[in-house]
């Protein structure tokens, strides 16, 4: 999740927290790419003295108060080295810059703390940097930088009674199918930027016939179960369904360009069983 922090300099810091349902608890995970988003917009296309605009991103890897000025000397000392990107008015919107290294360092030493960025222009006089230096952070604003992170989980989550995973010796039980969709496949990777695709899952196998009390999720299923099998009624089997979903987070392109995320429900399938 990114918010809007501090001031450095009089340049706001970008601060990006690891949120909940990022993972579980305990779940680490490995980074295969790290991207941040910047928009940029050209305003003038006047001669300029420089012979390139640069953005630079910063580190910062020292506790700060909220607003701070710090000398060329110190700010040495509490930002690590950056990451720079050439400006081209010909690209004028959105910026990639690439932060693996950035993110799998800071995931690796203290995934628990805020990562805090700087980012400073030189010669951005003819730009407008979307940092809201001096306008009040909005989450809806469609402008906001944010922070594209792509993971590879190392520890598998902890299984509930109710999520039992398929495999080899599930046989025809009823389980949780991992299944994989690619928005590239789907036609989608034109408009969707992150994420690349995700484990939607599905449920599989047969509902038992014998099953105890304890196995019904309501009381009125267990009442149909046993005016089944007192009148012989096949066609009531109950079957493998989703009793449990969760939510994914999807970041595309909307109207004119703009990036859209947005939080939507029902999209993972967690558990299944017998209802």
């Amino acid at each position: 999740m990114q918010v809007i922090g501090s001031r450095v300099n009089q340049n706001r810091l970008l601060e990006f927290r690891v949120s909940p349902e990022s993972g579980q608890a305990g779940q680490e995970f490995r980074v295969r790419t790290a991207t941040l988003w910047l928009k940029a917009d050209i305003r003038h296309r006047r001669p300029s003295q420089c012979r390139s605009t640069e953005i630079y991103v910063f580190k910062i890897i020292s506790r700060l108060p909220d607003t701070v000025t710090i000398s060329s000397q110190d700010f040495d000392r509490l930002a690590s080295d950056p990451i720079s990107l050439t400006l081209r008015e010909s690209q004028s919107g959105w910026q990639k810059l690439d932060l693996t290294a950035t993110v799998q360092q800071w995931l690796s030493d203290s995934p628990k703390e805020k990562l805090q960025l700087l980012v400073d222009c030189s010669c951005c006089s003819n730009w407008r940097i979307h940092l809201f230096n001096g306008e009040p952070s909005h989450r809806s604003n469609p402008n906001r930088p944010f922070l594209v992170v792509h993971t590879d989980p190392t520890t598998a989550k902890r299984v509930r009674r109710r999520a039992l995973d398929c495999s080899e010796d599930s046989g025809n039980q009823c389980c949780k199918q991992r299944f994989y969709v690619s928005f590239k496949q789907l036609g989608w990777d034109d408009w969707v930027i992150a994420p690349q695709g995700y484990h939607a899952n599905y449920c599989r196998g047969d509902c038992g016939l014998h099953r105890t009390p304890d196995t019904y999720v309501t009381y009125h299923t267990h009442v149909i179960e046993e005016v089944r099998k007192t009148h012989h009624l096949s066609g009531m089997q109950p079957c493998c369904a989703p009793l449990k979903f969760s939510s994914m987070s999807l970041i595309y392109y909307g109207p004119d360009m703009t990036i859209i995320k947005r939080d939507l429900p029902k999209m993972v399938v967690d558990e299944c069983g017998c209802p």
